[in-house]
């Protein structure tokens, strides 16, 4: 929805951070609320973000990830204030998930990985990173305008679905990881509350992954992918 012609810029603006806040929020909770229901079924999870993307996309950009947003603000596709203002209804949002999954599912689900010897961690950590940098690059290719795969918005949006499902499937250790440092940060305090507090452990793989895989992401995006398209 595209606020009305006669509007001042400030006034559009605020529209549209509303939209942001809004949207953000609902499809950050029902992303992770339904990553809980789906128990880790990729192909469910895959769904559910299609739909979050169906519905919400054309309103925010669909990012519903703060790792993605921070994506699109270090490639200039937003700017730092407006970052802010994806990340905080994000967590919001994913807390929000976790926590109607807690109460009303009675379920636990989080990215987990025990303490394991040091080679086992850095395949987790690599599994994240690697997910996290494919899909990154993938939905700043699409969303932004000048390097788009496909102007057709269904059959974009469905590319990053796909994509974000095959990063879960095959790159990822963990079936519950969203590549999504607030939906792990959400699931693994709910499942603490219901398990022990024993559960932090190496939580920071699912946190470390999709940040440092944002930089990574943009890295490449911007130096190689990005350079070579506008040749």
């Amino acid at each position: 929805m595209e606020p009305p012609l006669d509007l001042s810029e400030d006034d559009r603006a605020a529209i549209e951070n509303k939209h942001i806040v809004m949207f953000e929020y609902v499809g950050t909770a029902f992303l992770v609320y339904i990553s809980v229901c789906a128990k880790g079924n990729t192909y469910d999870v895959a769904l559910g973000y299609f739909g979050c993307l169906l519905l919400f996309a054309r309103l925010t950009g669909g990012h519903f990830n703060p790792a993605i947003s921070l994506c699109m603000a270090l490639a200039g596709a937003i700017t730092p204030k407006t970052l802010m203002v994806y990340i905080v209804p994000q967590f919001f949002g994913a807390f929000s998930g976790g926590g109607l999954a807690y109460l009303f599912l009675q379920m636990k689900f989080a990215p987990y990985v025990e303490d394991e010897p040091i080679k086992q961690l850095a395949a987790s950590l690599f599994g994240e990173l690697l997910g996290s940098t494919i899909f990154f690059v993938f939905f700043l290719i699409q969303f932004v305008k000048e390097t788009s795969i496909t102007q057709n918005r269904l059959l974009g949006l469905f590319l990053i679905a796909s994509i974000f499902f095959a990063c879960r499937e095959y790159t990822i250790t963990s079936s519950s990881s969203l590549l999504n440092p607030a939906a792990a940060l959400s699931l693994v305090f709910f499942d603490c509350l219901a398990t022990g507090w024993n559960q932090l452990i190496n939580l920071w793989i699912f946190l470390a992954g999709p940040i440092v895989g944002a930089f990574v992401a943009t890295i490449f995006y911007s130096q190689l992918y990005h350079q070579v398209k506008n040749k």
